[in-house]
């Protein structure tokens, strides 16, 4: 390990210069997949689902020649988008998994840390920081003034609508955004990257780099990478050439150990990483387990947990505001005239910047219906569903129900039958719930609707109230 590079790289720590960029490798120690083994996981559902031969086999050839991004789309294309984005969703749900210990580390900086990046969707950085740092998924051109934030740059689990997969996701994101180009751009022209969790073999991880590449004008700042030896001639160059400085670990155990520790040797006065090696001047070609390994996630040996502890404890950043509650409502076209007025009624709630609404009357003229309703409701936090008897008849009404109630049972989103007018709706699956207004008199049935709407809307604010704290 080159001791020069980690001085450099301590001091840019130390004046708050410093950003972390988390690649897969920090969330596969949990048991999640990398991106290759989410597209094999994909390609195995296309082919469960009976898709054509070719197209299986064009997905694994992508797979084989480390095209992810291509592999990515060509399973998304296969499957739809509907059953693409529910079965990625479930594969990177990281609920009821610990919190990585590597995830862990990279919090234990968080006294001097500017910001962290990340490809991930998972939740893990959120849970490590404990809340204390804002989670972006939508930057702001003006973010590289700002602190103590974590930029998912290919979304966040549950918001299918922020995700970045596909090749048209990544065009439209990566480079069909002024805002994100300018983030990115601002923030790699000003403050020193640290990869950490990347095999830095892929096509993701390229992209980033040409992007890299483009924005340093032939002088690029000084940035890091964190890898294990065995890191090719050719590969070498184009880290460099992108102004990437590596600090190259042992990894004599096989665990990636070293990487929690230098992180958390970053600190003044820590003790230097043990396993120290001089960088190979000419690595050999990797051993056909190498890549596998740099995209592996180092996990934090026992003897560290103490130490981890103690840093977690140091003085905290500003609380992250929690973002808006996603709210979806479900309902027959033939209530439209009463989601405007309720829509009106919640107008408070939006504007105080607690809910963010949405149903199908947002969608724009020559957009996918279907694809835009499933994943807006696969994004809701709550699900409001606007019962009479013309949402009872709707079979569209019937499916988004079904799916609703899966979400409530998994503990992904909260339900709330509102009651718009007489109909059987106790005999429902969804009549063990408390519907709203709770004397269970629809709406239509008060003397005064828009006092019936009133209490509706105070309902939704005190589920709003209790939901949005938990939400980053």
């Amino acid at each position: 390990m080159d001791e020069e590079i980690l001085e450099q790289l301590r001091e840019r720590y130390t004046s708050g210069n410093l950003i972390v960029f988390a690649g897969a490798g920090v969330s596969a120690a949990a048991g999640m997949p990398t991106w290759k083994q989410l597209a094999e996981k994909l390609r195995d559902r296309a082919r469960r689902r009976s898709a054509d031969p070719a197209v299986i086999d064009e997905i694994q050839q992508y797979i084989s020649s480390n095209q992810l991004i291509n592999a990515l789309s060509a399973a998304r294309l296969a499957l739809g988008p509907q059953d693409f984005n529910w079965t990625v969703d479930k594969e990177l749900d990281d609920t009821g998994r610990d919190v990585p210990e590597l995830a862990r580390a990279i919090a234990a900086l968080k006294p001097k840390l500017k910001a962290v990046l990340t490809t991930n969707i998972d939740r893990f950085l959120e849970r490590a920081f404990q809340g204390e740092w804002r989670m972006v998924d939508r930057p702001a051109g003006d973010i590289a003034m700002d602190r103590c934030f974590i930029l998912k740059l290919h979304g966040t689990l549950r918001a299918w609508d922020t995700w970045v997969f596909s090749r048209d996701q990544y065009d439209r994101a990566i480079f069909g955004s002024p805002l994100l180009q300018d983030a990115f751009g601002a923030l790699y022209r000003t403050h020193s990257i640290l990869f950490v969790g990347f095999g830095l073999a892929d096509d993701n991880i390229d992209q980033t780099l040409a992007r890299v590449r483009a924005l340093s004008g032939g002088q690029p700042p000084m940035h890091f990478a964190l890898l294990p030896k065995g890191v090719p001639p050719f590969r070498r160059r184009l880290l460099e050439e992108s102004g990437v400085r590596l600090i190259v670990y042992e990894n004599q155990a096989g665990d990636h150990a070293e990487v929690a520790q230098v992180l958390l040797g970053l600190e003044p006065g820590a003790a230097p990483p043990p396993h120290a090696a001089a960088p190979p001047q000419a690595a050999a070609p990797p051993r056909a387990g190498a890549r596998a390994q740099q995209q592996s996630s180092p996990t934090l040996p026992s003897s560290l947990v103490k130490a981890l502890a103690a840093s977690q404890t140091s003085t905290p950043s500003a609380a992250a505001a929690p973002r808006p509650v996603r709210v979806f409502f479900s309902y027959a076209s033939r209530d439209e005239e009463l989601l405007a007025r309720l829509e009106a009624h919640m107008t408070p709630l939006r504007r105080e910047g607690l809910i963010a609404p949405w149903h199908s009357g947002k969608i724009d003229p020559g957009e996918d219906t279907e694809r835009a309703i499933g994943e807006q409701l696969e994004a809701a936090d709550l699900v409001l569903l606007l019962v009479s008897a013309s949402y009872l008849a709707s079979e569209q009404g019937d499916a988004q129900v079904t799916r609703a109630m899966e979400r409530r049972a998994a503990g992904q989103a909260v339900v709330v039958p509102i009651l718009l007018r007489p109909c059987d709706w106790e005999t429902t699956r969804f009549a063990e719930l408390q519907a709203v207004p709770r004397d269970k008199k629809p709406v239509t049935k008060w003397p005064d609707e828009d006092e019936a709407l009133l209490q509706v809307v105070r309902e939704i604010r005190a589920v709003v109230t209790k939901l949005r704290p938990s939400l980053r």
